[in-house]
């Protein structure tokens, strides 16, 4: 039988972190299925299960300064009905499987989960979001291009917990989000596309990736700066350049696949 903590604050479940080699379990959606095996009813875990879906202040989502701040334990249910996220990632939380799952699963669960297919990757990746990974004794924040390594391999240490998911607050002129699957509903996306247009630095600039083309999400930065430009006409101008590019990443990816 798999040992069971649960922790009802932050501090506590930290503690635990620091001294056992355990498997965090928040919303579990994602980790019931990868556990389970042929028909077994009981689900058995390679080592003890420390639960934090009591941990309150990892449910909150609010801006500070010039970010918006979302706990690691939010459900999607709660991104699609905050109007504090940003459009493109309640899209992406619009899309996750059906609404009982959604009001269970967690953001931060999505994405240490590290599936080429999670739904908010692509989303979150375009944005340049951050994410806090806390120990007992330090913080660390870093881009969420640089935590996910590869499929189901994160750089979070040992005794880290996922805590927070920062999102610059931008202004987006334009904002994509589409998920093919075999369905409308339940079902893992075959491939995923975010896209926005934003200024800065007095520049137009596009973001584009795409999850589940390859081992982890895609998002080329070299095409994004030398396409910048004064004036969004040079887009029209130069589209069909801009297609095959894409065209190209996309078709790279199948074929390594």
């Amino acid at each position: 039988m798999t040992n069971t903590y649960i922790a009802k604050t932050l501090e506590e479940a930290l503690n635990i972190k620091n001294e056992t080699d355990v498997l965090v379990f928040a919303g579990g959606t994602d980790l019931m299925v990868s556990h389970f095996i042929g028909s077994e009813t009981v689900i058995k875990f390679p080592k003890p299960t420390l639960h934090i879906s009591n941990i309150e202040s990892l449910k909150q989502i609010e801006v500070k300064d010039d970010s918006i701040v979302i706990g690691s334990l939010v459900t999607f249910s709660d991104i699609e009905k905050s109007a504090l996220v940003p459009e493109c990632l309640v899209s992406s939380a619009k899309k996750i499987a059906g609404p009982p799952i959604r009001n269970i699963a967690t953001i931060g669960g999505n994405i240490s989960n590290a599936s080429p297919s999670a739904d908010s990757l692509a989303s979150l990746y375009c944005m340049n979001a951050k994410l806090v990974l806390k120990s007992k004794n330090d913080e660390r924040i870093i881009p969420i291009k640089e935590f996910i390594t590869g499929v189901g391999k994160t750089s979070i240490k040992k005794e880290e917990i996922l805590t927070h998911i920062i999102i610059p607050k931008e202004e987006y002129l334009s904002v994509l989000y589409r998920k093919v699957g075999t369905r409308k509903a339940n079902a893992l996306s075959k491939l995923a596309i975010c896209a926005l247009v934003l200024k800065e630095n007095d520049k137009y600039r596009f973001r584009v990736s795409f999850s589940t083309l390859g081992i982890t999400t895609v998002r080329d930065e070299s095409i994004e700066e030398k396409y910048a430009c004064t004036d969004m006409n040079e887009w029209k101008k130069n589209i069909e350049q801009i297609k095959k590019v894409f065209i190209k990443i996309i078709k790279l990816r199948i074929i390594v696949k």
